[in-house]
């Protein structure tokens, strides 16, 4: 009796499969029901209708196409990676394989994985900058910032990068530099209705990567002929994503020129991949007076063009609310190193070291600023800076003044 049922169930599980069995032969068809499935999330049936139609045409790309899907879908990488090697080897130019290609990498989650997929596709096909982009990206993430730089450097000059892309790798080259020492110079020569001699600023500052958070601790020392001061300052820009990350100051100094405690702080959100956005606050602690600024800033990656606008609200002296508002552009040549900088603005802001003091004398009165300059890089590892700028300003509540401001800055990478 159990012998038979045996071969009941065996003969109905046989007439199942075999009523399963798909007749088609139309290749077309085939691919328009598999495609039909795949819409209504029934990837099995899809799938299976798809490889019965590369059995009859294994050059139907549309077809395969769709299968890749599938198997993406059920979580088959390797059947899809199979897949598109077939693809980049027959038709590497037939509309969405690359698209596609780049896709499977980004499913593979381990970085490790996806740079090995990286280099079986590179070499059978040169990468398109998509690609070349991603492996930068892995590079990074897999701790290879110096693979990654190489890359990013390459796809600077790529006329084919759209905003999203330049926005990436412009994240990629801030974090892949590892240590720098620098030093910074600013001469400021005033005009006669000031009567006092030229102000001279000097900076030495290091700079370090620990991960994706760089550190510098910098020297500012001035002198202004009849007294000199020096402030000591330590600064981090933490990464938490890649589309959030903050900047974090503290100063100290004997209170002679500098505030004796200065502290800044701003949090940036990227949105919509091309704009990012900045609040945050600065508080100068004078003596037995704090002042306090509040920031907000927007800046937008545009072609080869960066467009920066920043706004500081306060502090307040008396009944008067200092403001600044600010206006910076850049415009990239052949990298990320070499650009033209341009700032225009209204008003002192607290970020400007050696002239800040200028406001608590005189908080009601007017400047405005413009500054013009040259950033450039000699090699991998040397990078100048040369700037110019003017300052007119309202002295005092019958005098105006000028001030003509030239700087001078080197780093080294290592």
């Amino acid at each position: 009796m159990l012998k038979n049922s045996f071969f009941v169930v065996f003969f109905m599980i046989s007439l199942l499969a075999t009523s399963q069995e798909i007749k088609e032969t139309n290749t077309d068809s085939l691919y328009f029901k598999s495609l039909r499935s795949y819409k209504k999330q029934d990837f099995q049936t899809s799938l299976k209708l798809a490889n019965k139609g590369l059995q009859l045409a294994p050059e139907y790309h549309d077809i395969r196409i769709l299968r890749i899907r599938d198997y993406w879908a059920l979580n088959m990488l390797l059947n899809a990676s199979k897949d598109l090697e077939f693809l980049l080897e027959k038709a590497p130019d037939y509309p969405g394989v690359r698209e596609m290609v780049l896709k499977q990498t980004r499913f593979l989650k381990d970085p490790v994985e996806a740079l090995k997929y990286i280099d079986k596709i590179e070499k059978k096909d040169s990468l398109n900058h998509d690609l070349k982009l991603l492996k930068a990206q892995l590079l990074l993430e897999n701790k290879q910032p110096s693979e990654a730089r190489e890359i990013a450097l390459e796809l600077f000059n790529n006329p084919e990068l759209d905003k999203n892309d330049r926005y990436v790798l412009q994240n990629i080259l801030k974090r892949t530099i590892s240590n720098e020492i620098g030093i910074n110079y600013q001469y400021i020569s005033f005009s006669d209705d000031y009567n006092r001699e030229d102000w001279q600023t000097i900076s030495p500052e290091f700079q370090h990567y620990f991960n994706k958070t760089a550190v510098i601790a910098r020297l500012n020392y001035t002198n202004r002929v009849s007294k000199d001061g020096i402030l000591y300052e330590l600064e981090a820009y933490p990464v938490f994503s890649d589309k959030v990350y903050a900047f974090v100051n503290v100063g100290i100094s004997d209170g002679n020129l500098y505030p004796n405690l200065r502290t800044q702080a701003s949090i940036f959100f990227n949105i919509f991949k091309i704009l990012e956005l900045e609040t945050g606050g600065r508080l100068l602690h004078f003596s037995e007076n704090d002042y306090f600024s509040g920031v907000l800033g927007m800046t937008m990656y545009q072609g080869k063009f960066y467009l920066n606008t920043r706004v500081f609200l306060g502090p307040e002296f008396g009944d008067r609310l200092i403001q600044n508002y600010q206006f910076n552009l850049r415009y990239y040549l052949n990298n990320v190193d070499n650009y033209f900088f341009l700032r225009l603005g209204t008003g002192i802001s607290p970020d400007q070291r050696a002239i800040f003091t200028q406001v608590q004398k005189y908080p009601d009165l007017n400047a405005y600023y413009s500054n013009l300059g040259i950033n450039f890089s000699i090699g991998p590892r040397h990078i100048i800076q040369l700037g110019a700028g003017y300052l007119f300003e309202e002295i005092n509540t019958k005098d105006e003044g000028d001030q003509v401001v030239g700087s001078l800055g080197y780093r080294f990478r290592f």
